[in-house]
């Protein structure tokens, strides 16, 4: 008998293919919806039309992702889930929730609390690849400097050329 390990009533769910087009980016972010379901030896998709299983050797990356800002501006995330489906890799962008009407943030807690319990799977432990945190390079002016040095500074001495001009006219 398969034994449960957790499982979350609602999910919505998408495809990479889906989430960037037109229509996933910007109109309806999810592709569907359905239930998850962890067991002891798999993650399943269940109750949708594009019901998936994924073994726990298929998988290869547990991440969050966010959607863009222009279509949920309050800041939705999204667990990727990379895994192979026959030799062939795949990605499901994965949002499970309690309600429609729940604020992101509490969506953005269950999606955490998701990824926490699929990597303390022990099968999945030592496999899995997580996210590595990069850490920000120092800002250096670069472009800026330059931009402001063959843009800026041409214009600027321009204007002082014509307003000395203008004054001196008299």
């Amino acid at each position: 008998m398969i034994t449960d390990i957790r499982s979350q009533r609602k999910c919505y769910f998408a495809s990479v293919e889906y989430s960037r087009s037109f229509w996933g980016k910007y109109i309806f972010l999810f592709e569907g919806s359905g239930s998850l379901r962890l067991t002891e030896d798999s993650l399943n998709l269940e109750d949708c039309a594009q019901a998936v299983e994924i073994p726990f050797k298929a998988i290869k990356s547990i991440t969050i992702g966010r959607f863009s800002s222009w279509s949920k501006p309050t800041g939705l995330n999204y667990l990727a889930l990379s895994y192979f489906d026959e030799e062939y890799p795949k990605q499901i962008n994965l949002i499970p929730y309690e309600s429609a009407l729940d604020s992101t943030l509490v969506t953005n807690e269950i999606i955490t609390s998701w990824q926490e319990t699929l990597l303390g799977v022990e099968e999945l432990t030592n496999r899995v690849q997580t996210p590595v945190l990069e850490t920000e390079s120092p800002r250096t002016f670069g472009k800026g400097l330059v931009l402001a040095a063959t843009v800026v500074m041409p214009l600027a001495i321009l204007g002082v050329g014509l307003v000395c001009f203008l004054l001196f006219q008299r």
